[in-house]
């Protein structure tokens, strides 16, 4: 099973128009407002002032290598692991409530809420992951062996002690083709240093290497890698909304705040700022991203936006070229 898994200069406004001409644009957005901007020089688009200074260890700008082999300036921005509370995930018995799950089996498929009838279903698809007395077999991947007659809800433990390295292009560069991401693959980095990641696997869906184990998610739609670094598959900033749209009542992300307006929440891989907004734009491409006036970036930018609706909630495909080894983590 596997267990691994920021414009060198400002764009002037010609040069957005020119190159990302072919995007859906709005040359304003009722949503964001130019006051209160964040002080960006025109060599610091992805301002060390973006990020969460408690979390952050060190930002500079490094030589990197390009995924399409060119080469270019990257923002190396390094991390403490899990700066954000985060929780609960498997609950104890069958009668109780816990996180999140995306089961892909013949029963009872679809995006959830760890309980009975989950677990339930499960067992009708013959995984044996509830025991005689009701409770639910759980693997934190750090109290040694299980038995692998059963089925696990996954619910790694944190390693606090990690730092997470990311490498982000500091000029994006559009890539020949949109870059689709598959499950778990990387999609960039919040601005408290936490991981997005794609789909999360799910424990029927083909050649995930789960063999029967299903991963929790909390209610914020988060839990740690098997390392121990707490990381994303949805951005949370937008959680509450995609639960009630997924009729979702049990539980609800109280540990994130809850976007009121339009928020920036991180960048992408590929350099593209992501976005959390109250009211989802009706104007996005297809990879849900739009050119846009935020409060962040008055002259206009580009930028990914988390859905309110869909599960998971991320990016499902990138326009720019990454950069290689974007992601580390000792």
């Amino acid at each position: 099973m596997k267990r691994e898994r920021i414009f060198k200069e400002f764009y002037l406004i010609a040069i957005v128009l020119a190159v990302f001409g072919f995007f859906t644009c709005s040359s304003d957005d009722s949503n964001d407002d130019s006051s209160g901007a964040a002080d960006v020089t025109a060599d610091e688009v992805i301002a060390e002032s973006f990020f969460n200074t408690s979390s952050l260890v060190s930002y500079e700008k490094v030589d990197c290598t390009m995924e399409d082999g060119s080469s270019g300036d990257c923002y190396k921005l390094v991390f403490t692991s899990n700066p954000v509370e985060n929780g609960p995930y498997c609950p104890e018995t069958i009668n109780d409530i816990g996180g999140l799950g995306i089961y892909d089996g013949t029963t009872n498929a679809g995006f959830q809420v760890m309980k009975a009838d989950l677990f339930n279903a499960m067992e009708a698809d013959g995984y044996d992951i509830v025991d005689d007395e009701g409770n639910i077999y759980t693997d934190d991947f750090a109290s040694g062996p299980v038995n692998q007659d059963y089925s696990y809800c996954l619910e790694a433990a944190p390693n606090d002690n990690l730092l997470l390295t990311f490498l982000i292009p500091a000029t994006p560069v559009l890539a020949s083709s949109n870059n689709t991401i598959s499950t778990v693959e990387l999609i960039g980095v919040s601005v408290d240093g936490v991981p997005i990641n794609g789909d999360p696997p799910s424990v029927a869906n083909p050649g995930n290497e789960i063999e029967g184990n299903i991963p929790s998610l909390d209610p914020c739609g988060g839990h740690h890698d098997p390392a121990g670094y707490y990381h994303w598959h949805f951005v949370p900033e937008t959680m509450n909304q995609v639960l009630e749209a997924n009729g979702i009542e049990d539980v609800s992300c109280t540990l994130i705040d809850q976007v009121s307006d339009t928020k920036l929440i991180g960048f992408a891989k590929d350099g593209f700022p992501i976005y959390a907004y109250e009211v989802e734009p009706t104007d996005l491409d297809d990879c849900g991203g739009r050119t846009a006036v935020t409060s962040d970036y008055p002259d206009g930018v580009y930028h990914y936006v988390a859905s309110n609706t869909e599960a998971p909630n991320v990016p499902k495909c990138l326009k720019g070229v990454s950069a290689n080894n974007n992601f580390s983590y000792q």
